[in-house]
């Protein structure tokens, strides 16, 4: 293993504790990741307003470069899409209460996503007890998720099929 010493902490470190740069000898920068990150979090906090404002113009100078790099993001990460939008979905309607194990959550859908990716298939994410059915409303809880095929839970069209 190499190590290279971090300028800031003054500690030795592993070289992929490093970010690459092309402007040093050695092909990596002078200041640890974690440093760096500290560094960072200090400008933004005293810049924020300029560089949510150069931020913006950025956005708006180079439209489509930044719809591309959005979609190239959601695609790599349609699990996690899957669930923000459900959160959000769930968060509208109130139905997701204080106690629910968001990391339980997380994983249901990484799963089903997983499933798609592995077997090449068409799984969704189905709320057991639909979240605003006719009769009954359900909770946006780990207990109340299962992964089904795509075809069952259109056919299933926000309607509660079980009983107590």
């Amino acid at each position: 293993m190499f190590f290279k010493k971090c300028y800031v902490c003054e500690e030795s470190k592993e070289f992929s504790d490093f970010h690459k740069s092309s402007r040093n000898k050695s092909g990596l920068q002078s200041k640890c990741k974690e440093c760096s990150s500290i560094i960072n979090k200090k400008r933004y906090e005293k810049n924020k307003e300029q560089i949510l404002f150069s931020n913006a113009v950025w956005r708006d100078n180079n439209r489509e470069r930044h719809r591309a790099s959005q979609r190239k993001w959601k695609n790599e990460n349609t699990a996690l899409v899957n669930h923000h939008t459900a959160l959000r979905r769930a968060k509208k309607k109130k139905a997701t209460p204080l106690w629910a194990d968001i990391n339980r959550i997380k994983y249901i859908y990484a799963h089903c996503q997983w499933l798609n990716k592995t077997f090449n298939c068409n799984m969704h994410v189905d709320h057991i007890v639909p979240l605003s059915g006719k009769n009954i409303c359900g909770l946006h809880i780990h207990q109340n998720l299962q992964v089904i095929p795509a075809e069952e839970n259109i056919k299933k069209n926000n309607s509660f099929l079980g009983g107590f």
